[in-house]
């Protein structure tokens, strides 16, 4: 058996019952044909070596949620089945499709897809993170006390993140944002509620911050009172 790299004509590139290719990039068409006693078959037979495209993915999308729980993440490819793992190299398949529910997770952790096809597979895979933002809460809060009636001056500290400050426990639109409100004048004592937002996670329930109106008839031996009360 002979090998050529033309139907017609040309050199023979080796003899045997198998030929190895030289590097090539594309799918390219390879010839055969046969000699004995002087004989040689009447044409040469085409025998094709394939390239297959390595496919790849064409985007991937991580998501984040608040607090433990599952993350749903989202891989696309022009053609293929998309393969997602655990780790970078090696592992079973946790599952196949363009989106991937984790296990429920209370740390943010990278999951790894490629996808597969004709036979191809891409390489290296690509991580795609499931976020997990803690949610955020109040390292203090502080009420305030008002003598006869007036303004008082509510307080919250929180590590990190935005305050808002509410009229309600929920619902309803926010009063001011910081990390202290001046309430309006009250004659009576008054519950505000305060909550905290930091990486698109918010703190609940709101938490309850009282404006104390002291009067005459609420102060006792007991309190400390404005002068004149």
């Amino acid at each position: 058996i002979s090998w050529y790299a033309a139907l017609t004509g040309g050199t023979s590139l080796g003899t045997g019952t198998s030929y190895t290719t030289p590097s090539i990039a594309a799918t390219t068409t390879y010839y055969a044909d046969v000699s004995n006693n002087g004989c040689t078959s009447s044409s040469r037979t085409a025998v094709v070596a394939t390239v297959n495209t390595i496919p790849s993915l064409t985007s991937t999308t991580g998501a984040s949620r608040c607090g433990a729980g599952t993350v749903t993440l989202q891989a696309a490819t022009a053609a293929g089945t998309i393969n997602w793992y655990a780790a970078l190299t090696g592992g079973s398949t946790l599952g196949t499709g363009t989106s991937y529910t984790t296990a429920s997770i209370s740390a943010s952790t990278s999951y790894y897809a490629d996808v597969t096809n004709n036979g191809c597979t891409s390489n290296p895979r690509t991580a795609v993170v499931a976020t997990v933002n803690a949610i955020p809460t109040f390292t203090s809060t502080t009420d305030a006390s008002i003598c006869g009636s007036g303004t008082g001056n509510l307080q919250a500290a929180t590590a990190a993140g935005t305050i808002s400050w509410y009229a309600a426990l929920t619902g309803g639109s926010s009063l001011g944002t910081g990390t202290s409100y001046i309430t309006p004048s009250i004659a009576s004592t008054t519950t505000y509620y305060a909550e905290v937002t930091n990486n698109g996670c918010t703190s609940s329930p709101r938490t309850a911050v009282s404006a104390t109106v002291i009067t005459a008839s609420t102060a006792s031996s007991s309190q400390s009172v404005c002068p004149g009360l």
